[in-house]
């Protein structure tokens, strides 16, 4: 009985330790790498900042990006390229815990390069030149781990075609 009992203790630990294993190896499985780049694309468009992210495909510029405005959503511990344009005024985007402080103007387009670090929250100042303040340009610049970045920007609205204004 007593070796029954035994049989029956290592059989189910056997059970209890093979499916522990096969769960941690199924989640590693699901888990996507880490993201280390991102290119991302700034329009400065009646007193608003759009960012527009690459989506799935991960390549900006095609018919699945994604658009926010006001607040700017990056992974942690990558480098950024933005590329920085205006459809009207110039504006200036500044975010101080990375050093950015950059010029959106009609017409012209600057590139820059942002490393993000941890996840955080930081200020995102935007301002346009006429003398004047507008609230929807201040917002903030959000670093979040890869996987929250990718379920922030699956949440955020479609990119308008290259016709409109936004692109």
């Amino acid at each position: 009985m007593a070796a029954n009992l035994r049989s029956t203790f290592a059989v189910a630990a056997a059970l209890i330790a093979a499916g522990v294993a096969f769960s941690i190896g199924w989640r590693g499985l699901r888990e996507e790498p880490a993201l280390t780049h991102l290119d991302v694309k700034v329009v400065g468009l009646d007193y608003h900042l759009y960012f527009h992210y690459p989506g799935t495909d991960a390549v900006l510029g095609t018919s699945d990006d994604r658009l926010g405005s006001r607040n700017f959503f990056a992974p942690a511990n990558a480098s950024v390229d933005l590329n920085l344009t205006s459809r009207d005024f110039v504006y200036l985007v500044e975010i101080p815990e990375v050093g950015l402080y950059e010029v959106a103007a009609p017409g012209l387009e600057f590139k820059t390069r942002i490393e993000t670090g941890d996840s955080g929250v930081h200020s995102l100042l935007g301002s346009q030149m006429c003398g004047y303040d507008h609230p929807e340009l201040i917002g903030d610049f959000v670093v979040q781990r890869s996987a929250d970045f990718r379920r922030t920007v699956r949440k955020l609205s479609p990119a308008p075609l290259p016709a409109n204004r936004t692109q």
